[in-house]
């Protein structure tokens, strides 16, 4: 058993993950009663289910749609402030006035463009400018150039984006840093082998017995060599990315 606990420190991130769903299902199917209600058989389900969703990749479909509210957003702000300032040279007296109000808002930063701005200052920026756009003194400059549905296209982009980016980042912070995850879940698979050990060898029954050479098998499927393999210097090379056993690099 000590040769598979070093074999499960040479495994690549996602070999563990399924190392540990294996294990698991071969103890299900067995019937060793005492390692199905152990604690450590308890934590190795509880780990695994940890473990694989801290290694799985990024979900670029919903950061590629947070980055869209976020592109909306500045688009549309910028389309508003080039409008408004094009308006405060009106001739039209009244849609003067009334842009140079709005324009007021608009440029409170003194900018257009909010280059180089932190995302939270940009929140910040966003919110109170369109916070200030809908107090009631200038509902009426606003119905007079034409912008309410405009103000409220920046409105709902900001309120959504941020609305996703508070949610993606809520799921991130439940993403345990992976060496602290992988750790973890190597000790919960050592535990697990070592209940294993210790019940067949005290307890010699033919359910143990298979039980503990079922996970040996289990194990050592993982090193099975890939087709195309070739020997070099005594060591075998595997032509196929993820059969090899000794990547032990995290994956975040």
């Amino acid at each position: 058993m000590t040769i598979l606990k070093s074999k499960i420190h040479k495994m690549s991130s996602e070999t563990v993950a399924t190392v540990g769903l294996r294990l698991i299902e071969t103890i299900e199917k067995s019937g060793t009663e005492e390692v199905k209600n152990s604690i450590y058989f308890s934590q190795l389900k509880e780990v695994n289910n940890r473990y694989r969703k801290a290694i799985e990749p990024v979900d670029k479909a919903t950061k590629m749609a947070i980055s869209g509210f976020f592109d909306l957003r500045r688009e549309v702000f910028a389309n508003m402030y080039d409008m408004v300032r094009g308006l405060t040279s009106s001739r039209i007296a009244s849609d003067k006035a009334a842009a140079v109000r709005l324009f007021s808002v608009l440029n409170m930063y003194g900018v257009k463009s909010f280059i180089n701005i932190r995302k939270a200052d940009l929140t910040q920026r966003y919110k109170t400018i369109v916070e200030a756009l809908k107090q009631p003194k200038f509902a009426a400059d606003i119905e007079q150039l034409k912008l309410s549905d405009m103000l409220t296209e920046l409105e709902e982009a900001h309120s959504t984006y941020e609305s996703m980016y508070r949610a993606w980042g809520d799921a991130q912070s439940l993403r345990i840093p992976s060496a602290q995850m992988r750790q973890e879940m190597n000790t919960a698979l050592k535990n697990i082998i070592d209940e294993v050990s210790f019940l067949s060898g005290k307890y010699p029954t033919e359910a143990n017995i298979v039980l503990s050479k079922n996970i040996e098998q289990r194990i050592a499927e993982v090193y099975v060599t890939a087709p195309g393999a070739v020997q070099k210097a005594g060591t075998e090379q595997t032509a196929q990315s993820g059969q090899t056993a000794t990547d032990s690099s995290d994956v975040a």
